[in-house]
């Protein structure tokens, strides 16, 4: 004979576990809450410091909104920094230009640190991870002397860190979501810090392999382009548009002086120090050897990485600190180095000694300017 059910068992059963979803469900909203304002806090903090932070030595190039607000009026400015910095001047008595840039700078600075702790979050890595590899990376030198010093390099880093954060979160709400998602904030980012030019490469390629693009990939690559490429154009047309376009190379490629073997020996010794920490997530992103289970980055993230390059073939160490997307890039890089120990005990161990050694670092880099 075959025993029966009891129905009444049955639905007691299935209540029993919905109660338990909803109840898993909850706490799983209030831990991701909480991890929202730990990142919000730590944006904060760092914010703080780099207000509270001497002003680092200008540089040649990325200072024009500053000498714009000071009143030299003939200063080419382009992007959002200007308009910011001048409404910032309205609200705040007793500033000038260079301070109020200093604190946008700041503000940048701490908003890229959270939205940098929000990308690792989100693709699943743990806080002994992404904390110190966030704060390796932001603690560089061409990080630290961006976000005190009154140029746009910080908003740079902002720009990076928004457009790296929405090309890696591929859910999307509505039909070519990620896509027009991808466009608006790399428009963002461009806005905020002009070399972010060069990453109109890695955003196509990167919204071609979206996995629900993959029958019309090279369709969506070119119209990525050619949307981007026409909202530049539109931007830099009018009476000096000449002039706008020389100075868009010119920032580009950090004074775009040409090619020459003194400057580049100079790279040779800037570009790893100014980079630090983050270059080493860089080698580990695209370059380190891994075990075939361990998964690597999106090919994209390469045509992310290369275009550090131009500058470095065309400019001068003197003119500003560079690629300013490297920063983030560099964070995801040492946190996926970290998660490939192993354990929480050895990422936070070997997290902590390059947080301090990249301290140190940047420290004595500092005092010797």
């Amino acid at each position: 004979m075959t025993a029966k059910t009891d129905p009444s068992t049955g639905n007691a059963d299935m209540r029993r576990r919905r109660r338990l979803l909803r109840r898993l469900r909850r706490v799983v909203r209030v831990i991701e809450e909480q991890h929202r304002i730990q990142d919000i806090g730590y944006g904060l903090l760092v914010a703080a410091l780099a207000m509270a932070s001497p002003s680092a030595a200008p540089y040649t190039g990325g200072d024009e909104a500053a000498r714009r607000l000071d009143g030299e009026a003939e200063v080419l400015t382009q992007g959002l920094l200007y308009p910011l910095a001048s409404g910032l001047l309205e609200v705040v008595d007793g500033i000038d230009g260079a301070t109020a840039i200093r604190m946008l700078a700041a503000l940048c600075l701490g908003a890229a640190f959270m939205l940098t702790l929000a990308l690792l979050r989100g693709l699943g890595f743990r806080r002994t991870a992404s904390l110190p590899a966030t704060i390796a990376a932001f603690a560089v030198p061409y990080s630290w002397n961006g976000a005190t010093s009154p140029i746009d390099y910080a908003p740079g880093m902002l720009g990076a860190s928004l457009l790296l954060w929405s090309l890696f979160r591929q859910p999307q709400s509505s039909r070519r979501g990620y896509q027009w998602r991808a466009i608006i904030c790399f428009g963002a980012a461009y806005m905020l810090h002009m070399e972010l030019v060069l990453l109109i490469p890695a955003t196509a390629w990167a919204v071609a392999r979206h996995p629900d693009y993959q029958r019309e990939a090279q369709v969506t690559a070119l119209s990525v382009v050619a949307v981007l490429a026409m909202s530049i154009s539109i931007g830099l047309a009018g009476p000096s548009e000449s002039m706008r376009v020389d100075h868009l190379v010119t920032r580009v490629l950090a004074g775009a002086n040409g090619p020459s073997p003194e400057a580049w020996l100079k790279w040779l010794i800037a570009a790893p120090i100014g980079f630090g920490a983050s270059l080493f997530g860089i080698y580990q992103l695209i370059l380190a050897q891994r075990s075939a289970e361990a998964q690597r980055a999106p090919v994209w993230i390469v045509a992310w990485c290369l275009p550090f390059l131009a500058p470095i073939v065309a400019g001068s160490p003197e003119f500003q600190p560079i690629s300013p997307y490297l920063i983030p890039a560099g964070a995801l890089g040492i946190a996926e180095w970290l998660n490939r120990q192993g354990s929480a005990r050895l990422e936070a161990r070997l997290g902590t000694g390059m947080v301090l050694a990249q301290i140190a670092l940047t420290a004595a880099v500092l005092l010797l300017r």
